[in-house]
């Protein structure tokens, strides 16, 4: 038996099928996690915006086609609404993560990762969000426009600032 894609699930979800959005729950739950984590860097607003994205995909379910890109892409652009929706109501965000904001799972990472997370957390939050997705989640160049709803050719240049000021703010080149 063949492992349905994204694409299929999502038709599948919208015929009805509730398996399907299990299924899309389960496939997307820790890299999507992963992503509004890093955004928010929070785990309470991580959670919020989690949720608020899942709940707005069953929402939305019958305005995705494929037509309009991959399931991924349309994910992470709910995703990233729902946390610049939350920045937007929150005062709360640092430039620094101290050892004691850092989520728990993080703290016990290799020192390298941490310098990493740490710069990360340093980057303006239209690049970060253009790493996280192009350069840690995976999505090509049109995939990162559709989920950031830019052009493909701002998408890249946007993934090349981060990595050069993650350059420089790991101490590199």
């Amino acid at each position: 038996m063949f492992d349905p894609t994204d694409e299929d699930l999502m038709e599948q979800v919208q015929a009805g099928n509730p398996g399907a959005f299990t299924a899309l729950f389960e496939r997307h739950r820790a890299p999507l996690y992963g992503f509004v984590l890093r955004m928010t860097r929070e785990e309470a607003s991580a959670e919020d915006c989690f949720q608020d994205t899942f709940l707005s995909v069953h929402r939305a379910r019958q305005t995705w086609s494929r037509a309009a890109g991959t399931f991924r892409s349309w994910l992470f652009r709910i995703a990233a609404n729902a946390v610049h929706d939350h920045q937007r109501r929150s005062s709360r965000r640092p430039l620094v993560l101290t050892e004691e904001e850092l989520p728990l799972p993080v703290r016990d990472w290799p020192e390298e990762r941490l310098m990493l997370e740490r710069a990360l957390a340093q980057l303006p939050p239209h690049l970060r969000e253009a790493f996280l997705l192009g350069a840690m989640h995976g999505l090509d160049h049109s995939e990162l426009a559709e989920a950031l709803d830019i052009s493909p050719d701002n998408a890249r240049a946007r993934l090349s600032r981060a990595r050069t000021q993650l350059r420089q703010l790991l101490g590199g080149s």
